[in-house]
């Protein structure tokens, strides 16, 4: 009876360290890919302010200026402009200088401009030098200033920043797949000599192989429903401390990483006591004493 109730405890035991086993496994990957979506988030952000200046002629017209104010505001690659006059920007280079320069000069040496940005997808030296390259075509335009040289260097950044992030998911991946499968093995283990008493009473294959996958199955539920919470917890109470956190993420791209968290640990762990289930059904008695 004593040796009834520690089997038992066991049993119990290794089911407990494969729930808490494997929702450490998911929490890592769902703070990864928290990682990864922030990187991605952030990445659009710094490219949404990468963009040009439009200098227009100073003898255009209010019809030439509402002409490239309707051009940027249906072309598919602003993402926002600001339109600033020639008096605002004498005014602004007169306070920087300390002196009125229209005073000074007698006439407004200045064009209006246009400070254009573009969408993350059109933020690439190739796709800014070609819309700069037509937009030099328009005669009301004076020229278009860009800023090659930080576009290339922050897209390369960025490259290699989502390379370095897409080795260590890979890794952590197979590493957390072996983690996985080595917990629900044990778990499997610790139940070896139920399947073969199981197997010398006439059990079939499939009746006995049904408990151990619907428990694998359970366990990846409960697991992800672990990670997920731990997960959603940090993200709100990092949201407080920093807002900036709250605005990487959607409600939509958080029930993505949840859901992905619930589908990795359910096939995981299914998969994982199919092929353990497998093991010991193959198994002699001999073998029962072998990991």
């Amino acid at each position: 009876m004593a040796q009834k109730r520690s089997n038992r405890i066991s049993t119990f035991g290794s089911q407990l360290t494969a729930i808490v086993s494997v929702s450490l496994v998911l929490l890592i990957l769902g703070v990864l890919a928290v990682i990864g979506i922030a990187g991605h988030s952030g990445a659009d952000m710094l490219k949404s302010n990468l963009g040009f200046i439009v200098k227009v002629e100073r003898e255009a017209t209010d019809n030439d200026v509402n002409r490239l104010k309707k051009i940027f505001n249906s072309e598919p690659y602003v993402a926002g402009y600001v339109y600033s006059s020639a008096d605002e920007i004498m005014a602004t280079e007169s306070q920087y200088v300390g002196e009125d320069i229209a005073g000074l000069l007698d006439i407004n040496p200045f064009g209006a401009e246009f400070d254009v940005k573009v969408t993350p997808e059109y933020a690439s030296v190739d796709s800014i030098e070609t819309i700069s390259a037509r937009l030099n075509e328009d005669v009301a335009i004076e020229s278009v200033l860009t800023e090659s040289t930080m576009i290339a260097s922050v897209n390369a950044t960025l490259g290699r920043v989502s390379w370095i992030l897409l080795a260590v998911a890979t890794a952590l991946l197979v590493i957390s797949i072996i983690l996985i499968y080595n917990t629900v093995h044990l778990a499997v283990y610790s139940r070896r000599f139920v399947i073969h008493t199981m197997k010398l009473v006439g059990a079939t294959g499939g009746f006995i192989r049904k408990p151990f996958v619907l428990a694998g199955a359970l366990n990846g539920l409960i697991s992800a429903a672990i990670a997920s919470a731990l997960l959603i917890g940090g993200l709100a109470y990092g949201s407080k401390i920093d807002p900036l956190i709250g605005t990487c993420f959607s409600v939509n791209l958080c029930g993505v990483v949840i859901g992905g968290l619930f589908i990795v640990g359910v096939l995981i762990c299914t998969i994982a006591s199919l092929f353990a289930t497998n093991r010991y059904l193959r198994a002699d008695y001999d073998d029962m004493f072998m990991k």
